[in-house]
């Protein structure tokens, strides 16, 4: 369940979580415009990780707003809460004003059940799951016509391929696209290929094969991405792709590489003298750590971040790691 762009009458308390933080993103951004000109007066957002008082949002909550009929006030992550701050916030949603709207995120992970449950009654939950398959084809395609556009479905499979299904990546992705298309009503294949991966995908590979062939020249392949505007979270999409490919192949059972080209497992088998269980499990974590300080803003600087996870790979390490584990 989403609000998507219909947020009248806005009720008193939500609760938003998942791990499809740009949907999320977006939805508390359209929110927020929703409150009109005098949003700025009447909005205030909070951050658990940040040192969120949990008192001082209760109070907010409790005052009237300012030339508007509703303030909105956002606590981010509240699952980094303690129990006892946590307890009082929840104390609040069971009965809140009713001239605030309180939304509360647990944003970037996997739902926690237990902790949900702890959730009042009346706090609207409203679920942000990652987008795949089909379910993500559609969003696509939904995305688009917000465009005037229509994109037929081999263009919208290529388009999350080439992406690795980042919807903050396909978002950009889409407003170009729609672009140029000019008057066309519809986007093709071509254009994708034209447009999406002719323009990323040279230098993409050129890192990610410097990357995972363990070469010297990764760092200042990782800049040549850089400098050329390509957004982060592509690159630590692909990353987590290819390490989980190489897992897959080189540790995984027989049966489970039917999703994995030819021609990338005969890439990734000639590297097995360069990888271990352990260096790949430990490069994953490190970049999921980024991608989680990016999307929930505790990371400001991803490039420097992806440098200090990639440096120890340099081919200086390649015979350290190699008879690891």
């Amino acid at each position: 369940m989403t609000l998507h762009h219909t947020h009248h009458p806005l009720k008193s308390t939500y609760l938003f979580v998942g791990e499809e933080t740009f949907l999320l993103e977006e939805q508390l951004s359209s929110i927020r415009t929703s409150l009109g000109e005098n949003a700025s007066m009447n909005y205030a957002c909070f951050n658990a990780e940040e040192g969120l008082n949990t008192e001082e949002v209760i109070d907010l909550c409790n005052t009237m707003p300012f030339l508007s009929d509703r303030r909105l006030i956002v606590a981010r992550n509240i699952h980094k809460l303690t129990a006892k701050a946590r307890e009082k916030i929840f104390a609040y949603a069971g009965n809140p004003s009713e001239s605030t709207t309180l939304i509360m995120t647990m944003e970037g992970q996997k739902e926690d059940k237990k902790l949900v449950r702890q959730v009042p009654k009346n706090v609207d939950i409203l679920r942000f799951d990652l987008l795949k398959g089909a379910a993500l084809i559609e969003w696509v395609q939904n995305r688009v016509k917000l465009h005037g556009k229509k994109i037929d479905k081999d263009a919208a499979f290529l388009l999350t391929d080439i992406t690795g299904g980042n919807t903050w990546f396909i978002a950009t992705e889409i407003e170009k696209l729609s672009l140029y298309a000019g008057s066309r009503p519809t986007i093709t294949s071509q254009d994708v290929e034209y447009l999406v991966m002719r323009s990323h995908e040279p230098s993409i590979f050129a890192f990610m094969d410097s990357l995972f062939d363990r070469k010297k020249d990764t760092l200042f392949r990782l800049h040549e991405l850089e400098t050329s505007g390509i957004p982060e979270l592509e690159i630590i999409s692909r990353i987590e792709n290819a390490i989980l490919q190489h897992y897959q192949v080189l540790f995984g059972c027989q049966d489970k590489k039917a999703g994995v080209h030819p021609f990338v497992e005969k890439k990734i088998l000639a590297r097995r003298s360069s990888w271990s269980r352990s260096r790949l499990k430990d490069l994953l974590r490190d970049i999921r750590l980024i991608e989680g300080g990016l999307k929930s803003g505790r990371t400001f600087h991803a490039w420097a971040s992806l440098s200090e996870a990639i440096a120890p790979l340099s081919i200086a390490g390649r015979n350290q790691d190699s008879g690891r584990p």
